[in-house]
């Protein structure tokens, strides 16, 4: 298994995965960078405005000898060193603590509790330094101010407050906290950041989207586009068939619709089979298959086959799909004698062989089942008929069963006819799509091309430069091509 099934398989993800992810749930991935975005905004512009004040405050070792009078010695002022190091972590927390806070919400007559204060004020130590800042959130920028510079006084208090012991003597603190930096008013708001939300609003929205596509995509069995079945299957695409009733008709629609563009549809399949099949023995023998059921084989074997002889070839339409004939209930035709009775000998090919529209298009109905399909269908007598037929006509369509029934086509496409795979857009199963991938690889059969059903319908564009439509009269319905720009000319 090369590196791209392993991709398949689940063994990895590639830059290309997700980009074709995207690019097939692109409406997901923008209605998720939406919510996201309008989430971001809602939450970014419904927030009331905080502004910051920050006050600093140093501190410094206020040694016994240096309050006597004396001069310190280098030994002191490196244990007062280290004590400011270590009392100093503690100022965060006591900067919360009701001694602190409680004379700021006296001296500024402030509605709030301690509790709802503390959940205001932030205070941190610089790595490395003595310093103590102080930062206040509040919707009015000067309050805020107020009251870091408030907090910031009491803290000094707090910290440099002359001691009593119980003797009474004086304990003067060691510590002496300087306010170097008084908090002003903010001039803009620090939070909500709109510019730094928006912006991880996008960054995320598209990172989710991306995600959020690509889990549907691996949540999603069936292809949807023409991309998940080349990624695949290494095969061009011949041809697209549009989802429409025109199709389930029990006459191909180039007879009951020739002017159509479904029919339009199977007459471009039909010229670009034609260029891409080799000139090698038996090559005219087209054998068309699916991965799996209902996904409109075998009417695009019937419509192929009628493209066919509409341009002149001799075609021969065999239905060997003898598990499950179709060709007869898709053309209208008697089914019961066909194949199964040319082989065995039972009848000849002129009783078995019908004629079907033109002179120059047969078909060979299935028959019914009277013995082991696999048998039958790899017989020499089986060989020997499509030796005979692609010498008898111009192009052979073999519409057999989906590989998921049996492997018949790969039999035919072994002995040297080409291999036309249907896949049906919405009903193809990707694990189906990559074990007919994997069987046809093991077999070495490449297959000549891709066909895909049920596409969505163009809407035509009436300022197009074709149009297509359908007029009928008694003789049924005819073609009508339309110039746009000849009709601009005759009204100048």
């Amino acid at each position: 298994m090369d590196e791209a099934e392993q991709v398949q398989d689940g063994n990895g993800v590639t830059i290309l995965d997700l980009f074709n992810a995207v690019r097939k749930h692109v409406i997901t991935a923008v209605v998720t960078l939406v919510i996201v975005m309008v989430a971001i905004c809602a939450y970014t512009f419904t927030r009331t405005p905080q502004y910051t004040a920050t006050s600093e405050l140093l501190a410094t070792y206020r040694s016994s000898a240096a309050a006597s009078g004396a001069s310190s010695n280098a030994g002191e002022l490196s244990s007062g060193a280290n004590y400011i190091n270590s009392q100093i972590q503690t100022y965060p927390q006591l900067v919360k603590t009701e001694s602190v806070l409680q004379p700021v919400i006296d001296d500024l007559g402030l509605d709030t509790t301690v509790k709802g204060l503390a959940a205001s004020v932030t205070a941190s130590n610089p790595d490395g330094t003595m310093l103590v800042d102080i930062s206040v959130n509040n919707p009015d920028p000067k309050q805020a101010s107020s009251i870091a510079n408030s907090v910031a006084e009491n803290l000094r208090k707090q910290v440099t407050s002359t001691i009593y012991s119980d003797e009474g003597d004086k304990i003067i603190s060691p510590v002496n906290l300087t306010v170097v930096q008084q908090a002003y008013a903010p001039a803009s708001p620090s939070s909500p950041n709109v510019k730094l939300n928006l912006a991880a609003g996008l960054a995320v929205g598209v990172i989710l989207g991306i995600v959020v596509a690509f889990i549907k995509d691996l949540l999603d069995t069936r292809v949807r586009r023409d991309s998940d079945v080349t990624a695949v299957i290494d095969a061009p695409v011949l041809g697209s068939l549009s989802r429409n009733e025109a199709y389930a008709g029990t006459s191909p629609v180039i007879i009951s619709r020739p002017a159509s563009r479904e029919a339009e549809e199977i007459r471009r399949l039909r010229t670009n089979v034609m260029f891409v099949l080799p000139d090698e023995p038996l090559s005219n023998v087209i054998v068309v298959t699916s991965a799996g059921p209902s996904e409109g084989k075998t009417t695009l074997s019937v419509n192929l086959a009628t493209a066919f002889a509409e341009n002149g070839s001799k075609v021969l339409l065999i239905d060997a799909d003898v598990r499950n004939p179709s060709v007869s209930k898709a053309l209208g035709i008697e089914g019961a004698v066909g194949l199964t009775h040319l082989i065995t000998n039972r009848v000849s090919s002129h009783d078995a062989i019908q004629r079907y529209w033109k002179p120059n298009f047969h078909v060979l109905p299935a028959g019914k089942q009277t013995m082991n399909p696999s048998i039958l269908l790899n017989s020499r007598a089986m060989k020997a008929l499509v030796e005979q037929v692609s010498g008898a006509y111009d192009y052979v369509i073999i519409d057999t069963a989906p590989m998921q029934v049996a492997n018949d086509a790969a039999v035919f496409a072994k002995e040297g006819p080409e291999l036309l795979l249907v896949a049906g857009l919405g009903v193809t199963e990707k694990k189906l799509l990559r074990q007919t991938g994997r069987e046809l690889s093991t077999l070495s059969i490449d297959p000549v091309g891709l066909a895909m059903n049920y596409g969505e319908t163009e809407k035509p564009q009436k300022g197009g430069y074709y149009y297509y439509g359908d007029e009928s009269d008694d003789n049924g319905r005819k073609r009508q091509i339309q110039h746009k720009k000849s009709e601009k000319m005759k009204k100048d």
